[in-house]
């Protein structure tokens, strides 16, 4: 319960945030948003196609009711991000969100690259905090083994600090 007041907080900027990224990507018909969480209750947007997926089953229960009761067009569903075989398997979208989750692949560089490489789209955001879990702001909050990975794969990005976290827009 902590954790779900802890991001419907930090998800109030939700607006400004998204214009924000809007600006660089264009304005989606269709998101898929790996590791959810709680950010498709706030998403401003209800004519967009949202695709969200999590592996905490409470979480999905809650976006796929919110989903219905808001006549929200999209899919919820069960997906790990670290399970490769599954992330072949999506469909194309427009933008791919990536919130506060990577950097569980910190130790594990090969399979961080490998999704983001076989990631179906020309538009992916990832996220970070940029506070630590006592919420005093990181010393050095830039992912450079994370820029190091897009470079490598000669993706292009550009950096948005915002609140409480930094945005990676990458195009590939």
């Amino acid at each position: 319960m902590e954790l779900e007041k802890k991001s419907i907080k930090e998800r109030k900027f939700n607006i400004k945030l998204y214009e924000k990224i809007f600006n660089i990507t264009k304005k989606p018909e269709k998101i898929l948003d790996l590791g959810c969480g709680l950010n498709p209750l706030y998403f401003p947007y209800k004519y967009i196609y949202y695709i969200a997926t999590d592996v905490d089953k409470g979480i999905l229960k809650k976006v796929k009711k919110h989903f219905r009761k808001n006549k929200i067009k999209g899919e919820v569903f069960y997906l790990d991000i670290t399970d490769l075989d599954e992330i072949k398997k999506l469909n194309e979208v427009d933008v791919v969100f990536i919130f506060k989750v990577f950097d569980i692949f910190k130790k594990n560089k090969k399979l961080a690259t490998d999704v983001i490489r076989n990631l179906k789209t020309n538009f992916i955001v990832v996220s970070f905090a940029i506070k630590t879990t006592y919420g005093k702001i990181m010393k050095k909050p830039k992912r450079k083994w994370f820029e190091n990975i897009l470079k490598k794969l000669g993706y292009s990005f550009k950096v948005l600090k915002f609140y409480n976290e930094m945005f990676y827009i990458i195009e590939k």
